[in-house]
């Protein structure tokens, strides 16, 4: 089982929610349409990762936060690496008691953040602030469970909207938004 997560972490399908992509020549640039296959794709994938996830959800976490260090060594670096991973993060959500998902996500977001801090480049800086944002919104009970940080990263994604040519960003806020409101009625 074990082998089968690391798998589906590994080849995580983008979701709907990501609206950024890398072109032909390596850039990164806004989707302008979706692919139904891969959403399609990734509602399996992350059905399947939760299924997993209930079965042994320390086991889940032990090999996102092993693929999580490895980025930080440097190891396994580069941008579908972590977008993946990201994305595998990110729909677990709910699949853990409300302590375990806590700690689970501080470790995940203290770990990206020094991700960020220690890599160099802009568009790199951009990859992982993206994939801190899209995690931060896919866990609205963490974020409603803590307003100081719900705070933090709401001016966060304005600074973002402002001052980046990624529009994506208003798309995470708006679907965090959504999300808070309609998983716990603020």
């Amino acid at each position: 089982m074990s082998k089968l997560r690391m798998l589906m972490i590994c080849r995580m399908a983008k979701p709907e929610e990501v609206l950024i992509v890398e072109d032909e020549n390596g850039n990164i640039v806004r989707e302008t349409m979706k692919d139904n296959d891969v959403l399609v794709q990734y509602k399996i994938m992350r059905e399947t990762l939760i299924y997993l996830s209930h079965l042994d959800h320390e086991d889940t976490e032990k090999q996102m936060l092993k693929k999580l260090s490895k980025q930080l060594s440097g190891e396994d670096w580069n941008w579908n690496n972590l977008n993946t991973l990201c994305w595998a993060i990110g729909s677990i959500s709910g699949s853990m008691m409300e302590e375990q998902e806590n700690r689970f996500l501080v470790m995940v977001i203290r770990d990206l953040l020094n991700l960020c801090e220690i890599t160099k480049g802009k568009d790199n800086k951009a990859v992982i602030a993206s994939n801190i944002m899209y995690v931060v919104g896919q866990y609205p009970r963490f974020l409603r469970a803590h307003w100081k940080f719900l705070k933090t990263v709401v001016n966060k994604l304005f600074e973002f909207i402002l001052f980046s040519r990624w529009a994506a960003y208003t798309e995470t806020f708006y679907h965090s938004c959504i999300a808070c409101y309609i998983r716990h009625g603020m």
